[in-house]
Parts: structure tokens; C-alpha cells; sequence
């Protein structure tokens, strides 16, 4: 089963590549048209530790796959689709062929900027960033976690979303999941919460748990995926960026 889901998951990452380099073509022939061409949008899914992610952007992405019909179809990328992309070299030189000369110029001047005082000990943040960013600047994907709402929080046509739940539910959810007492699964929920607040407010200078910096914050304990799903596509119809 497990590799039946990373063949399917190479399958629509490799779809959305080939895409996004057939758009590139398009650009770079007809700019005087294409360029002109609105991005499409992207979502950014924050979570507090224990709330879960991917399973809730698999939902929403596969609701606007169904509703919408778009090309390419929407795909959610968490740690381990974007540690594969990073890690796959053939992936990797592929998505970065993806971006126009305008785009690229505009990628390195952002990192000549923003990441040029980065320390060394979070300079594989600088690969990360400049992965979700390329993938953000196609849109039709959904970034989990991964600082995505930090690293786009500049770019047009994103949609940033964050969930929250009560500590109680996510002990329990944890507990479950993990397998762990409940005292160890609020152990691993309060460090995992501190660690990541620390990297992104020292490194990155984002609150991630500021709801100022999303444009939609959701109780998981009390929506189903389905319902987030939604709750998203309705908050992106309001904003323009389904029709």
C-alpha cells in the first residue's frame, strides 16, 4: 500500500512539473500575451502541533479537483512530498526549469535579501524556501506546514489558512496516533509547539500563532476535513481566487 501511494504521489508531482514547463514555454514564446497571464492561487496550511495537516489537504485538494476540474489538478505537499522533491535530484532540476528567467531573477534577488543574514546552522531553510516558493508561484498546491505561510506571505494569490484545536483533543489524538500515554503525548505537543515558534520568531521573524498573519482560522475539534475543505473553498471564493 505504502508504495502504491509514493507511485501515485510521483505520478501527479511529475503531471504538475510537466504543466508548469509547458507554461514556462509558453512565456517565454509569447510574452507579450502570457505574461499578462493572473497567477493562479495557492493555500498554506499552518497547524498546531497535533492537529494533523495532510489529511485535511488531501481533502480540500481533492474537493476542487472534483468541483473545479482544473489543470493541473491541485496536490498537497507536506514534509515528506518536499523532503522528496528537495531530495530527488531529478525532481528537483525539474521543478526548478519550471520558472521563467523573470521569475528566477526574482528568486534571486529575494535571497540576496531576505535570507542573505541566515546563520549557518538554518541554511537548508534557504532550499526549502526556494522549493515552496517555486511551487507557490504555479498555485494549485497546498503547502502543509513547513513554514509555507512564512516564506509566501509576500506573494499574490495566496490563501493561508491555520489550524488550531483545545490541548485536550489533541493529547488524545496524539495519544492515539502515537501510541503514547497521554502525559508523553502533552510533552511532545508542548515541545514540538515551542520549538517550531522559536525557529520561525527567531530565524524567519513570523508568530505563527498569530491569527493576523492567515486569512482563516479553523477548530479542528469541531470540523470534520471535509468540512475545512469547505470552509476554505467558500473563504476563496469570497477572496476572488475560485470562480
Amino acid at each position: 500500500m505504502k508504495n502504491s501511494i509514493s507511485a501515485s504521489i510521483d505520478k501527479h508531482i511529475s503531471s504538475q512539473i510537466t504543466y508548469w514547463r509547458q507554461q514556462r514555454e509558453t512565456l517565454e514564446i509569447e510574452k507579450p500575451v502570457a505574461v499578462m497571464k493572473k497567477a493562479e492561487p495557492f493555500i498554506t496550511m499552518s497547524r498546531e502541533y497535533g492537529c494533523g495537516g495532510y489529511r485535511i489537504a488531501e481533502t480540500i485538494a481533492g474537493i476542487i479537483n472534483t468541483q473545479y476540474k482544473p489543470a493541473p489538478e491541485w496536490l498537497a505537499y507536506d514534509r515528506k512530498v518536499l523532503d522528496k522533491v528537495m531530495s530527488d535530484l531529478g525532481l528537483s532540476s525539474q521543478l526548478a526549469e519550471t520558472l521563467t528567467t523573470q521569475a528566477r531573477t526574482q528568486m534571486t534577488n529575494l535571497f540576496q535579501t531576505t535570507f542573505s543574514k541566515f546563520p549557518p546552522q538554518v541554511v537548508v531553510y534557504r532550499k526549502l524556501a526556494e522549493t515552496v516558493r517555486t511551487l507557490a508561484s504555479h498555485g494549485h498546491v497546498i503547502i502543509v506546514g513547513r513554514a509555507g505561510a512564512a516564506i509566501t506571505k509576500d506573494m499574490e494569490r495566496g490563501y493561508h489558512v491555520r489550524i488550531v484545536a483545545p490541548m485536550e483533543w489533541k493529547i488524545e489524538r496524539i495519544a492515539r496516533v502515537c501510541n503514547v500515554p497521554q502525559k508523553e503525548a502533552e510533552k511532545m505537543i508542548l515541545q514540538k509547539n515551542r520549538e517550531r515558534e522559536e525557529f520561525l520568531r527567531t530565524f524567519v521573524k513570523f508568530d505563527s500563532s498569530d491569527p493576523k498573519n492567515y486569512h482563516l482560522v479553523i477548530n479542528n475539534a469541531e470540523h470534520s476535513p471535509e468540512d475545512i475543505g469547505m470552509l476554505v473553498m467558500e473563504g476563496m471564493r469570497l477572496k476572488g481566487l475560485l470562480k
